[in-house]
C-alpha cells in the first residue's frame, strides 16, 4: 500500500468514526482526530475530500435513497440504513479511487512494446542492433527516429548494450529524467521516487526532469540516483557484483537498506511482499540472494535479521520486525 492510500484509509476511518450517531465519538477521540489531522496537510486535505463526497450523498433525495436501500417504513431503520450506506460508499471509494489511479497505468503497461512478467527475463535486438535486456516486470516503449534513439522505460529494470551512431544519441527516459550515450554499456532501474543509473563501460549522462536541472557524466563503476527534482551524489559500484543480476540472476548487496532489498526482491516474486518501510531502514544487508527464488531469499533474510514472515496466502507475504524481549 502507498503513502497515499494509506492515508486514504486512515481518513476514512475517522470520517466513520466522527460520523457515527449511534455511537459518538468520545471527546479524547475528537481531540485525537483533530491531532491526527493536524499532523500533516495531506491528511488535512483527504478528510476533507472524503468529507465533501460524504456531504454530496447526503444530499441526494431521501426518497431516491429509499427505494434503492428497499427497507421497511420505519423512520429509524432508514436514518440508520442510510448512514450505513453513507459509510460504506466512503470507504469503497478509498479502495475504488487507487483503483481509478491504477488503472490507465495498467492500460500503458498492458500496450508497452516490449514488456516482461514476474520471474521473466528477455533479450531483444533493436532496430539499430543495440541490445537490451528487460528483468522481471518490467516494460519499455520504443521510439526511434532519424536524430535519436529513446527507449521509454515505463517500469523495471533494463540493462543496454548500445550500438554505435554519433548522429543518433541513445536516450533513457523515466519520470524522473533522462540518460544519454553515444556507444556504451549501462543499466537503468526505475523506481518509485527515483531511477538508478549504473554506467558499466564508456560515459553517460545524466540529467533531471526539472527545467535546468544540471548535466552529470558518469564512467565506468560510477552510479547515480535521478530525482525529479534533483541529481543525487555520484557514488562507486561493483561492475562484477552488478553483472550477478544479469548473468547468474543473483542480488549482490553490500549495506543496503533492508527495506529496499525487500522492494527489489518483490518485483522478482508473484505475489506481495507487505512491510512498512521505517523499521526496517535501519538494518542494511550485505548478501547475495537469489533473484529467482525471492521466498528463499526472505528465508534468508529473516535468519539473519529480527524478522517475522507470515504467508498469509500464496500471494501475500507480511514481513514485520520482532520487537526485542
Amino acid at each position: 500500500m502507498t503513502d497515499s492510500e494509506s492515508i486514504a484509509t486512515q481518513a476514512a476511518e475517522w470520517v466513520v468514526l466522527m460520523s457515527d450517531e449511534e455511537n459518538p465519538p468520545s471527546t479524547a477521540q475528537k481531540q485525537a482526530f483533530l491531532d491526527w489531522r493536524n499532523q500533516d496537510p495531506q491528511h488535512d486535505e483527504a478528510v476533507d475530500k472524503l468529507q465533501t463526497l460524504l456531504g454530496d450523498i447526503q444530499q441526494f433525495p431521501r426518497s431516491a435513497s429509499k427505494a434503492a436501500l428497499s427497507v421497511s417504513t420505519s423512520k429509524a431503520y432508514h436514518q440508520h440504513s442510510w448512514q450505513t450506506l453513507a459509510k460504506t460508499f466512503v470507504l469503497l471509494m478509498v479502495i475504488f479511487i487507487p483503483m481509478f489511479v491504477w488503472l490507465p497505468d495498467k492500460v500503458t503497461l498492458m500496450m508497452a512494446d516490449k514488456q516482461t512478467s514476474v520471474g521473466d527475463w528477455q533479450s531483444y535486438t533493436l532496430a539499430d542492433n543495440s541490445v537490451i535486456m528487460l528483468s522481471s516486470d518490467s516494460a519499455i516503449n520504443v521510439d526511434f527516429n532519424h536524430s535519436q534513439r529513446t527507449i521509454h522505460l515505463l517500469k523495471g529494470e533494463i540493462r543496454v548494450k548500445v550500438s554505435k551512431n554519433p548522429q543518433r544519441p541513445f536516450v533513457v527516459k523515466t519520470e524522473h529524467g533522462s540518460l544519454t550515450a553515444l556507444g556504451t554499456e549501462f543499466s537503468v532501474d526505475k523506481r518509485s521516487d527515483y531511477t538508478l543509473l549504473k554506467v558499466i563501460e564508456s560515459t553517460v549522462a545524466a540529467t533531471c526532469q526539472r527545467r535546468g536541472c544540471d548535466v552529470k557524466p558518469l564512467q565506468p563503476g560510477q552510479q547515480i540516483r535521478v530525482y525529479a527534482e534533483h541529481l543525487g551524489k555520484v557514488s562507486d559500484f561493483s561492475i562484477a557484483d552488478a553483472s550477478l543480476m544479469w548473468n547468474k540472476r543473483q542480488l549482490m548487496v553490500d549495506g543496503m537498506p533492508l527495506n529496499e532489498v525487500l522492494t527489489i526482491l518483490n518485483r522478482f516474486h508473484k505475489g506481495y511482499f507487505y512491510f512498512d518501510a521505517q523499521p526496517l531502514e535501519n538494518y542494511h544487508v550485505s548478501a547475495v540472494l537469489p533473484l529467482d527464488n525471492p521466498q528463499a531469499a526472505l528465508s534468508l533474510l529473516a535468519d539473519s535479521f529480527p524478522l517475522k514472515v507470515t504467508h498469509i496466502t500464496p500471494w501475500w507475504t507480511a514481513i514485520t520486525v520482532v520487537p526485542k524481549t
